[in-house]
């Protein structure tokens, strides 16, 4: 019931064969010769964007990359399952030949704000998107024979005081949007493991709630792994495992319990029979069950040799479909490569692949977005070279929170007009990079420089649009970023924008492609951009406040309820600046024919569905994909609901000019229903609903289908009083969004 590592000698590690350099700990084996038992201790590594280990070893001259894979938020843009399986299984299969049983990946908490500093770990905005991802990449890694481990569970969306803040959300909001993703992962995925979060909700740490971990996750869900804390998380371990937290990882919160901390608490508990027999045999049985799958257990000893060129070419299949098109007026994309560019922003050189923190991945190497361009555009060798040595100069390297990796950041460059206007003559046109770096441990700030744009950057976008459009030539914006940032004081003096967030190892050559045709964009936005930060819903609560008066937050109250990201928008007719589920191509898309084909949901009840098709055709000159998205807009008879809601979504093929696909949505009955917490539980109202088939959540122009439910269907009860709010707490006292 204890894990390892942080620290720890590995010779206390029951029965470590072939141990693996760098992995974020262990489950301890059991080797007894005397009956023959021999199970093997596990290893585990962190992820997301890839499998994180030691790229070398003491005493070896061998080198252990792993693929720099695109951060969670480029794979949710593909908004295409089955590139983003590829990547599960590639990451899988570099685990099983590295020797790793148990990948700490996917990452899949909600992007309530923009503000989170590691939003770029995770998929969306929106669950069903989010457990969509997580679902594929559960499949992608497990078929390989390890185990994903989804994470963090439950509401951690925020990293300031991340291991005390306690997060007060209504039933109702929790159910709907913070669990729903996992939910889905767990129905149609079944990750052998779980990782609780460092949070409380609702006052109690999450690894420590019944409710949580046996009543919703077993019981409900019908969840068959291991769950495990995070390490360092939580204040008892009793509580955590009669819960049905399976697995402490070592320290406690704050770092204030140590592993034999949480070894004796557990002994003394079980000599004064407040810890049973069977919640220790329970914990075991779900433990060992998920243990003896994995490679280590399998008599698998792999080859440290992965195919890493074969999986940085699905890094860079997955990156091209990510990476979103917000701008492109006039066609100034695609350039031609007999075009001469002047690339300019300090991102071009020091482009960013990932975030830091336990997110982040040893990568061989990272192509940089100038040296991408430079395979196939002339680039202007004296900017190149001005950027080059402005950095080798400027460039700051730190270690970052985990003291594993090192940090490079470089404020910059200031450029004069004169300089700006001399490469503007000697170009034809001009691509600036704009980067923001986040990570573990803390959140970001709106201020300049980080959501915002700083004097310099805005300075230097102001500039070179004003030299290039003088002489009629076009500027590209590229936005190597971990997550939203504010575009409405910029976009307008650009003509096109690359959205590439955090792209992976082959970010330069992904980049590169799109800009040159070489690849049409196809992703669509998982998050919405917000016309003002100050337009999020969450601005004023984000942060938390302080209720104890010892100067640190620890209240986190979610006071836009179930209204997150568009739902919120599209609920309350906010402009943004650019819409959950949006993105451009280089053709064009018609749709045609949208009808509900069938309706089972009056004759199946709480097993029926709803299934819809439309046709998807290219009406333009080259070849494209397009995401067809269908929203519902449900009607009210005892539950408010958001305007409309994300219920189901589908990438077509590869499609050539005038070619079309027949695409079909099935809705189930649990993805349409609301929850309705005052009688626990899961109810699709009757009434008239409406789908939009739309190619984003601005739905202004789509004419809807519609079906009908003739009575209300129960879909499924919960426990009773599940995650109910503090005593004294009512949701009217903190919500400040509401119809």
């Amino acid at each position: 019931m204890s894990g390892g590592s942080f620290g720890i000698n590995t010779s206390a590690v029951a029965n470590l064969k072939n141990d693996v350099s760098g992995v974020a700990g262990y489950i301890s084996g059991v080797l007894n010769t005397e009956s023959g038992l021999d199970i093997a201790a596990s290893k585990l590594a962190d992820g997301p964007a890839g499998i994180r280990i030691s790229p070398t070893r003491d005493g070896e001259t061998s080198t252990y990359y792993a693929t720099g894979f695109p951060v969670g938020t480029v794979l949710a843009s593909t908004w295409n399952p089955e590139i983003v399986q590829k990547v599960g299984e590639a990451a899988g299969n570099e685990a099983k030949e590295y020797g790793v049983d148990f990948w700490l990946a996917p990452g899949m908490n909600i992007q309530r704000n923009p503000l989170n500093g590691r939003n770029f770990e995770y998929f969306s905005e929106d669950p069903l998107v989010a457990g969509a991802m997580a679902a594929a990449i559960t499949d992608g890694a497990q078929s390989e024979g390890i185990s994903t481990t989804i994470k963090h569970f439950a509401a951690n969306n925020s990293e300031t005081n991340r291991m005390r803040v306690n997060n007060i959300i209504s039933p109702r909001a929790l159910r709907e949007i913070y669990l729903r993703g996992f939910q889905y992962t767990v129905k149609n995925a079944q990750p052998w493991a779980l990782m609780t979060s460092y949070n409380k909700v609702n006052g109690t740490y999450t690894g420590q709630r019944a409710d949580l971990l046996t009543s919703i996750l077993r019981d409900e869900w019908g969840y068959q792994g291991l769950v495990m804390s995070d390490w360092f998380a939580g204040d008892d371990p009793l509580a955590m495992i009669k819960a049905g937290n399976d697995l402490i990882q070592p320290g406690g919160v704050n770092f204030v319990l140590t592993n034999e901390d949480s070894l004796t608490a557990l002994k003394e508990a079980y000599t004064a029979k407040t810890l049973s027999d069977d919640i220790i045999d329970r914990d075991a049985i779900n433990i060992l069950t998920q243990v003896l799958k994995t490679p280590s257990n399998q008599n698998y000893t792999g080859s440290n040799s992965p195919d890493l060129t074969a999986h940085a070419q699905i890094a860079k299949e997955a990156a091209e479909e990510g990476m979103v098109l917000l701008k492109n007026d006039d066609s100034a994309l695609p350039i031609a490569t007999s075009k001469t560019v002047a690339s300019f922003g300090i991102a071009q050189i020091n482009t960013l692949k990932g975030g830091t923190g336990s997110g982040d991945v040893h990568s061989a190497y990272v192509t940089n977005i100038v040296d991408g361009l430079s395979k196939q555009f002339s680039v202007n060798s004296d900017l190149k070279t001005y950027y080059e040595d402005f950095y080798a100069a400027n460039k700051v390297e730190t270690t970052d929170s985990f003291g594993v990796s090192t940090v490079t950041d470089c404020e910059e460059a200031e450029l004069t007009s004169d300089q700006i206007s001399t490469y503007a003559a000697a170009s034809d046109i001009a691509i600036i990079s704009i980067g923001r770096n986040t990570g573990e441990g803390s959140d970001r700030t709106a201020a300049e420089g980080d959501y915002l744009l700083s004097d310099t950057e805005a300075n230097l976008i102001n500039n070179v649009s004003t030299a290039f459009h003088a002489l009629d030539k076009k500027v590209v914006v590229v936005l190597n970023i971990a997550g939203v940032i504010d575009t409405t004081a910029w976009k307008d003096k650009v003509d096109a924008i690359l959205l590439a967030y955090m792209p992976g190892q082959e970010a330069g050559d992904a980049i590169t492609d799109l800009l040159s045709g070489a690849a049409n964009p196809s992703g669509k936005l998982a998050q919405t951009f917000p016309a003002s930060y100050s337009d999020v819903p969450s601005a004023t609560s984000f942060f938390g406040i302080d209720t104890d008066g010892d100067s640190t937050v620890d209240t986190n109250y979610y006071n836009e309820g179930i209204y997150v990201g568009y739902r919120y928008y599209n609920s309350f007719d906010k402009s943004v600046s650019y819409p959950f589920g949006y993105g451009l191509s280089y053709t064009t898309f018609g749709y045609n024919g949208a009808a509900v084909s069938d309706n089972t949901l009056n004759s199946k009840g709480a097993k029926g569905s709803v299934t819809l098709t439309a046709t998807v055709a290219n009406t333009g000159s080259v070849a494209g994909k397009e995401v067809a998205q269908v929203y519902i807009s449900a009607p009210e008879v005892n539950l408010k609901k958001p305007t409309i809601e994300l219920k189901s979504f589908a990438k077509t093929n590869l499609l050539a000019a005038g070619a079309s696909q027949k695409l079909t949505f099935t809705i189930p009955a649990d993805l349409l229903a609301s929850f309705d917490e005052v009688n626990n539980k899961w109810i699709i109202e009757a009434g008239t609903y409406k789908a939009y088939i739309s190619p984003s959540s601005d739905v202004s122009s789509t004419e809807p289908v519609t079906f009908s439910v003739s009575k209300e269907i129960v879909v499924s009860n919960t426990t009773s009083g599940a995650l109910a709010l503090p005593d004294g707490i009512t949701e009217a006292s903190f919500t400040t969004v509401s119809e």
